[in-house]
């Protein structure tokens, strides 16, 4: 996986003053590990803003903070955004060990086409959209797919222990989680009630054609 940069300042702002910052377009941040100490630091919100776009949470950034020659690599963890504009408030980066695992969450991506939701017969209900797996830094992947191709019938369905397994990567949940399920669309709920409302109808006919026979 390709490995991004990102350029920082150090930061002297701190606390509630961290407002002055972002006017200027400036979003505060944190650097943490198990190599470094805990280092505050500012980036310019539009380079933060395009980076995360690219890295989410499964991504390595090497992070060069001023002037110095060596980075330091990083996954975005914590990434804090005003619940009403969206906008960048805060994120927390984590420095790895490039041969110790970290755990992260990749997407999970449908492919393929289930022959019951084509068919009208069944919606898929998403149980997972991503899943916590446990991996070497550069073992690291965005997304796993979940092939939908072989829901045929309400009660067929794709769990954990379905999804292809990448190379080095571990998943952390349970084998028998249902990821992707089907279940009846409305359309279909409403043939079968006609087609029942139709049979009754059917089986009262005959009933009152046996009573009139009956009278004879």
């Amino acid at each position: 996986m390709e490995t991004l940069e990102l350029h920082a300042s150090n930061r002297t702002v701190i606390g509630k003053q961290v407002k002055r910052l972002r006017s200027k377009e400036l979003i505060p941040a944190v650097v943490y590990g198990p190599d470094t100490p805990s280092l505050a630091i500012q980036i310019p919100e539009r380079t933060l803003f395009a980076t995360l776009q690219q890295a989410g949470s499964t991504q390595l950034i090497n992070l060069f903070v001023d002037k110095e020659a060596d980075s330091t690599v990083v996954l975005a963890r914590d990434v804090q955004r005003d619940m009403f504009t969206s906008r960048l408030l805060h994120v927390d980066f984590y420095q790895v060990r490039l041969t110790e695992k970290v755990k992260t969450t990749p997407r999970l991506v449908v492919v393929g086409e289930s022959p019951a939701v084509k068919s009208g017969t069944g919606v898929m209900i998403h149980g997972m959209t991503e899943i916590e797996v446990e991996c070497l830094p550069t073992d690291l992947i965005d997304s796993i797919p979940v092939d939908v191709s072989g829901l045929e019938t309400l009660e067929d369905s794709v769990v954990v222990g379905d999804l292809p397994i990448p190379h080095g990567v571990t998943f952390l949940a349970d084998p028998d989680d249902v990821v992707i399920s089907l279940v009846t669309t409305r359309a279909a709920v409403s043939e079968e009630d006609e087609a029942a409302a139709l049979e009754g109808e059917i089986e009262g006919e005959f009933e009152d054609e046996e009573e009139y026979e009956d009278e004879d």
